[in-house]
C-alpha cells in the first residue's frame, strides 16, 4: 500500500510521487536539489573525499558534478578527479553540465524519437526509467537502502527491475514502451502480468511514457474494479528526466 501526507483519490495524479509498501508514512518531498542532497551523494559515491573534504570544496561544486554523473556516468568519473583536485573552477564544470544536457534533448527531442524504429525507442525509454530510478529511487521509495536490480534475481517470472530496500524486493518495475493505441486486450493482458508480479513482491509499478496511448486512468478504474491491490502506474517523459517531479503516478 502506498501512504502519503497529502490526500489523494483513486484515479489522480501526483508528481513526485515516493512509493512504498505497508502503509508506512512518507512525506511528498519536492525538493529537488540541496546541499543535504549533494552531501549525502558525495558520502556516498566518493566517501574519502567527503571525510576529508578542503575547506573549498563547496557542495555547489558537488552538486553540478552529481548532475553531470546522472547524464553521463562516464564523464562524471572523468571529471571528478580535477574537481576533487582543485584544478575545475563552479564555471568550467556549470559549462560541461549545460553541454550534456544540451545533447541528451537533441538527441531524444521528440522530433528525433518519432524518427526512430519501436525498438530503438524501447531502448531509449528504458534507459530513461532506468536512469531514473538509479538517481531518485532512495527518495521514491523512502529509504536510503533502495537498490536497484535486475528483474531477473526474482526467477522465472520477472519484471524489468526490481527495487530492493534492506536486502529484500520490495517493488517490482514493469516498463512498457510507446504506443500509439492500446487496445484492450493489451491493457487488461498487462494488468494480468503485473498481479502476477505481485504474488511475488509486495508492490507492482508499470511505467509508460507521457503522452502515448496509454490510459492509466482506465487501468487503475479496472484493477479497482477487480480488487488488485499493490498496483501502481506512473509516466515519465519519454525523451529522459531531468526532474524528480518529471514522474506522475496514476492513483
Amino acid at each position: 500500500m502506498v501512504a502519503a501526507t497529502c490526500s489523494t483519490t483513486s484515479g489522480s495524479k501526483t508528481q513526485g510521487r515516493r512509493l512504498g509498501d505497508g502503509g508506512r508514512a512518507f512525506q511528498l518531498d519536492l525538493t529537488l536539489r540541496n546541499p543535504l542532497e549533494a552531501y549525502k551523494w558525495l558520502k556516498k559515491r566518493f566517501p574519502d573525499v567527503e571525510k576529508d573534504r578542503p575547506a573549498w570544496l563547496g557542495m555547489t561544486l558537488v552538486m553540478f558534478l552529481m548532475k553531470i554523473e546522472e547524464l553521463d556516468p562516464t564523464t562524471a568519473e572523468r571529471l571528478a578527479p580535477q574537481v576533487f583536485g582543485g584544478q575545475m573552477r563552479q564555471v568550467e564544470l556549470k559549462a560541461e553540465f549545460d553541454r550534456l544536457r544540451q545533447e541528451r534533448a537533441e538527441k531524444h527531442s521528440d522530433t528525433n524519437l518519432s524518427k526512430l524504429s519501436s525498438p530503438q525507442r524501447a531502448q531509449i525509454f528504458d534507459q530513461t526509467v532506468f536512469s531514473f530510478l538509479r538517481v531518485y529511487g532512495p527518495k521514491m521509495f523512502g529509504s536510503d537502502n533502495a537498490v536497484l536490480k535486475d528483474g531477473r534475481s526474482l526467477g522465472s517470472l520477472y519484471p524489468d527491475y526490481v527495487i530492493e530496500v534492506d536486502g529484500k524486493p520490495k517493488v517490482a518495475v514493469e516498463i512498457n514502451a510507446h504506443r500509439t493505441r492500446v487496445e484492450r486486450q493489451f491493457a487488461i493482458n498487462t494488468l494480468g502480468y503485473l498481479w502476477l508480479l505481485r504474488r511475488l513482491v509486495p508492490e507492482a509499478l508499470l511505467v509508460v511514457p507521457q503522452d502515448s496511448g496509454y490510459d492509466l486512468k482506465h487501468l487503475a478504474k479496472l484493477r479497482d474494479e477487480i480488487g488488485l491491490d499493490g498496483i501502481r502506474f506512473a509516466t515519465l517523459p519519454e525523451a529522459g528526466a531531468r526532474r524528480f517531479e518529471d514522474l506522475v503516478v496514476q492513483e
